[in-house]
């Protein structure tokens, strides 16, 4: 019997053949794509045949002897069309004949048997397969392009197989692929896997074939398309058989297999094996490929267990959308998504979302029951940040209502491109008439949302309040499995209560416009934005409220004051049980304790577990009292804004008011549909860190926060035991060292991705920076004029420094950084939209704002003095910092 040759990480990796683990740390430029992907597959913890590299070292000296280099040199100006002639098909096969004489350097063969010999391998069957450099990558597959040996025995015939692999490199098809490709021929050197085959020495596997974690010929995603036959997959992947097909579509609740092909025949693997085998390729697909780049997997099932041949990136997938889309180049957009998730996700954080992102980004057209493509990728992330489709969802929100892209944009906020659309009117013809019954539609059912979703909203967040007293700990795993399920399916009740909850608003806030428009024509939008101020009940406002009044308990009582300067954040906790700043902090954390700074991504601490940044908000709400409250000064601007209300012509004022109402309730839905999201969060973070708590009570990894660097694919077949977590210390390391480094990266906002380049800034939007002058136009957020000194903030945990009537400049805002707003004068965003969180709270603050300054981050500094005109929607810098 085979056995796996011992991890030696401190080898030379000159050597002549690297073991899995030496051939991850080689990378591949080394170790080519298949192998580097095999060492991959292998660390994860994926099954792999005992195995190793030959790297493409040995192939690069074999082509610098004198003899084989002066046949290959002169190839190089072979073209495409040249490779069918005689001439250059008889100097290739004198190449390929001589490398295959020459044979392996004696370095490499001895190199090639210490192998064989440490493996058991000696007199066993191996598999022989070329590993070019250029092979296996996202834009160039090589696919079936050069040689690969089966049921190979010995070392002789072991290195002759080598060699024909490095020679298969110059076999026409090979060559004229490179040539079109634009791949150099000294760019992809030749490294050589060698593995054990799978199953019977004889007979082989008892399946085999190829899988993919989408559906390679239409893009579809969320699905997993198996093609398999009995014995080796080499006849499935080179087309020798007509194979047994099958779709698996997976969603957040259930899983469905379906067989495709009609061969006839009865099925080689059950359903039960089928879905494991699914399970493992969308482990596959997030090990591997981040959840972003879908799998073409290579496997074999010896009647118990599935080995990982082979994964590579799928090349060329087609784009998955609607029909009518009008842009052939994805544009992909941050937009307002930026306020939620501004910074890269975490693996748990971005599986969650991956998942649910269609339900939630497309519930509108859900509702008024316009088709939607299933399994559209509806996000992708770049530098570990998550964009939307910008064009599917623009196109999407034009067909199905007739919102024109412009519009669409207004509430997107960033600085995204527009699709074109038909000039032809949007609510005009038989498509038109359809637009107008969405409409209609819309609005019906909003109803029933404004009726249900408060409802919803507080039942998830008493949820979320009464688990803090679960001890999941004495839950079985079947048991914690099924919590789990049970918070999907709660979530997957939930996850369109956000869009509409934002639809609700932005319909009737826009509605009110048009209204005013009658006759305030230009200052509608401000007297809209003064309207909406002071709309109440609005739960990311509240918990920024709700600080103000906890400080005034804690200045009123000393021991209070005493126990909020103690180092020990729970100091508080030992005041008594009738002390008022107790009785408040503890009513706070039972309200607010499932929020957090960054609370979408679930490795951020909830308040509830750690309230330290609530209590340095308090601390500096003590030492510096404002002069005026913030909830009289919002209700001012409200009254003053009524005022105007009231100059209307008599037949508006009472449909006016109507719509006012329905816009100020939308505006407090959308931001307590957030804290409902936030909810839902904090109940999926306790379920991970007990699943992270016993993962490293079993030693598979160190910490249990480092459960959220895996992904949620990942979690749960640990939990049924589909998955030892053999791999996970690995891919925690891995994943960590990924997000560190995209924490320093800065994206643009809106990206363009040709297919077969490289993604790069949209070119509509990749004009000069703005200049560095002295005033700059943002949208006018929320209505009113301050002055103050600019404080540029990144994180809200940076707000330390942030003095008393500042003028807050951040790149997007949510949640977390309200309690800020206590502080501020104004406020000023590089990013949002007319009612994105930050324009909504200030609204609630009375604070004047300005959103979608673009460049706001590097055009002002800390200690600039600006004047903040929510009214006209402009920031002017009146005197810049000293020193600058």
């Amino acid at each position: 019997m085979s056995k796996t040759a011992a991890p030696n990480p401190g080898a030379d990796l000159r050597d002549q053949l690297l073991t899995w683990d030496e051939a991850f740390a080689a990378g591949p430029a080394v170790v080519g794509g298949k192998g580097w992907n095999l060492a991959r597959l292998a660390r994860y913890g994926f099954t792999v045949p005992p195995g190793g590299v030959v790297p493409a070292s040995v192939y690069a000296e074999l082509f610098r002897t004198p003899d084989v280099a002066a046949l290959a040199l002169p190839l190089a100006a072979v073209t495409p069309d040249d490779v069918t002639s005689d001439d250059v098909q008889a100097r290739l096969a004198a190449l390929r004949d001589l490398v295959i004489r020459t044979g392996l350097p004696p370095a490499a063969r001895a190199a090639v048997g210490r192998f064989l010999d440490g493996t058991g391998l000696d007199e066993s069957a191996v598999a022989v397969r070329s590993s070019a450099v250029a092979e296996d990558g996202a834009d160039t597959a090589f696919a079936g392009i050069h040689e690969s040996y089966l049921g190979v025995v010995g070392l002789d015939a072991v290195c002759a197989a080598v060699s024909r692999c490095f020679a298969s490199l110059w076999i026409p098809r090979a060559v004229a692929y490179r040539r079109r490709a634009g791949v150099a021929d000294d760019a992809t050197p030749c490294a050589v896997v060698i593995c054990e085959m799978v199953g019977d020495p004889r007979d082989g596997p008892a399946a085999a074939g190829v899988a993919f974690s989408c559906d390679p010929v239409t893009g579809e995603r969320q699905m997993v398309a198996i093609e398999l036959a009995a014995g080796t997959g080499e006849a499935v992947v080179q087309g020798a058989v007509a194979p047994q097909q099958y779709a698996v579509r997976w969603s957040v609740l259930d899983i469905a297999v379906t067989r495709l092909d009609d061969t006839g025949q009865a099925a080689v693997l059950n359903e039960r094996e089928i879905e494991a085998l699914a399970g493992l390729v969308v482990r596959v697909h997030w090990s591997l490929g981040d959840g972003d780049t879908p799998q073409d997997v290579e496997w074999a099932w010896d009647g118990r267990t599935f080995w990982m041949l082979q994964s590579r990136p799928v090349t060329r997938l087609p784009r998955w959308t609607f029909p009518g889309v009008p842009a052939k180049v994805p544009t992909w957009s941050d937009g307002n998504i930026r306020d939620s998730l501004p910074r890269p996700l975490t693996m748990a954080t971005w599986s969650m979302l991956d998942a649910n992102a269609q339900a939630v980004v497309y519930a509108s057209a859900q509702l008024v029951e316009y088709p939607l493509p299933r399994g559209m990728q509806v996000m992708r992330r770049f530098g570990g940040r998550p964009y939307f489709d910008l064009d599917s969802l623009q196109w999407s929100l034009y067909d199905s209502l007739g919102i024109s892209p412009a519009d669409a944009n207004l509430t997107l906020g960033g600085y995204q491109p527009e699709i074109p659309v038909p000039d032809r009117g949007a609510l005009r013809g038989r498509a038109g008439l359809a637009r107008v019954r969405r409409r209609f539609r819309l609005v019906n059912r909003l109803r029933g949302f404004r009726r249900d979703a408060p409802g919803q909203i507080d039942a998830l967040i008493a949820r979320a309040r009464e688990s803090r007293a679960v001890d999941l700990s004495n839950l079985s795993a079947d048991a914690l499995r099924a919590r789990f399920r049970e918070l999907q399916s709660l979530g997957a009740t939930y996850q369109p209560v956000l869009q509409l909850a934002a639809t609700y608003c932005a319909v009737w806030a826009r509605v009110l416009e048009w209204i005013l428009q009658l006759t305030r024509r230009g200052a509608a939008r401000s007297l809209v934005s003064r309207l909406l101020a002071a709309s109440g009940d609005v739960a990311s406002a509240e918990h920024g409220f709700r600080i103000r009044e906890l400080a005034e308990s804690a200045a009123a009582d000393a021991a209070a004051a005493a126990a909020l300067r103690d180092p020990d954040r729970l100091a508080w906790k030992a005041l008594p049980a009738d002390a008022p700043f107790r009785i408040a902090m503890e009513d706070y954390l039972d309200r607010f304790g499932h929020r957090a700074v960054f609370e979408m991504e679930l490795a951020s601490t909830r308040w509830a577990e750690d309230p330290g940044y609530v209590l340095e908000q308090v601390r500096f709400q003590v030492d510096n009292a404002p002069t005026r409250d913030h909830r009289s000064r919002a209700a001012d601007v409200r009254r003053q804004a009524e005022a105007e209300l009231a100059a209307l012509p008599a037949v508006l004022r009472p449909v006016a008011r109507r719509v006012l109402a329905r816009a100020r309730l939308g505006a407090a839905l959308r931001e307590n549909a957030k804290s409902g999201s936030a909810a839902a969060i904090a109940l999926i973070r306790r379920f991970c860190l007990e699943v992270g708590r016993r993962m490293q009570a079993a030693g598979q990894i160190a910490d249990a926060h480092d459960v959220f660097h895996l992904s949620l694919f990942e979690v749960e077949p640990w939990l049924t035991g589909a998955w030892d977590g053999t791999g996970a210390g690995a891919l925690v390391a891995d994943r960590a060292a990924s997000l560190a480094a995209q924490e320093e990266l800065e994206l643009p906002g809106v990206i363009e991705e040709p297919p077969g380049a490289a993604p790069r800034p949209h070119s509509a939007l990749a004009a000069e920076p703005v200049a560095d002058g002295d005033e700059w136009p943002g949208v006018a957020a929320a209505a009113g004029a301050a002055e103050g000194v600019a404080c540029v903030l990144r994180t809200p945990h940076d707000g330390g420094r942030m003095r008393r009537n500042d003028v807050l400049v951040a790149p997007s805002t949510d949640p977390g950084w309200t309690p800020l707003f206590l502080r501020a004068s104004a406020v000023v965003t590089e990013t949002g939209g007319y009612l994105s969180h930050g324009a909504v709270v200030a609204r609630e603050f009375g604070l004047p704002a300005v959103v979608n300054v673009r460049d706001a981050m590097r055009l002002i500094a800390d200690g600039d003095r600006l004047r903040v005109d929510g009214n006209a929607g402009a920031v002017i810098r009146i005197e810049r910092a000293s020193g600058r």
